[in-house]
């Protein structure tokens, strides 16, 4: 098993500052999100140098620290491992996997909006699902930050 990462952008029709707002909001980060895994949600509060863990309703998933966060134009998150029901994994073979990989957010101000670049780590048997659920996530995230009434 190895992970591969997958890279997606997209334009919205907003400001940087909107467009990070319904990034990393616990409301919208969760509704946008969805789209991974109904119910997921972030455990941190995206400044530097504090853990991070991207967990579904049994608190699975991945764990890592915010390398950098630079409001709004940039979070870049490494991983350290997994979470399985709650509890830090760093030592598995499944953690060690995705150690070092990371997770960034790029966001570039346009005429007329952002341009948002995502680069994210996935399992390889994984990897075509995570790049749809992915255009559906980025789907849902223009949606709520173009949205009048603030998603």
């Amino acid at each position: 098993m190895s992970a591969r990462t997958i890279e997606k952008s997209v334009h919205v029709a907003a400001p940087p500052e909107r467009v990070w707002s319904v990034l990393l909001d616990d409301t919208t980060y969760r509704r946008w999100t969805a789209a991974f895994m109904p119910g997921s949600y972030a455990e941190t509060d995206w400044q530097e140098g504090s853990t991070v863990r991207f967990v579904d309703p049994s608190r699975t998933g991945m764990l890592g620290r915010v390398l950098t966060s630079r409001y709004p134009e940039l979070v870049d998150i490494e991983y350290d491992g997994i979470v399985t029901e709650g509890r830090d994994d760093t030592d598995s073979d499944a953690a060690r996997e995705y150690r070092g990989t990371r997770e960034t957010y790029r966001l570039t101000p346009t005429d007329g909006g952002t341009h948002l670049a995502v680069s994210a780590p996935s399992a390889e048997e994984y990897y075509d699902d995570m790049v749809a659920a992915w255009d559906r996530a980025l789907a849902t995230l223009k949606e709520l930050a173009e949205a009048p009434s603030g998603g």
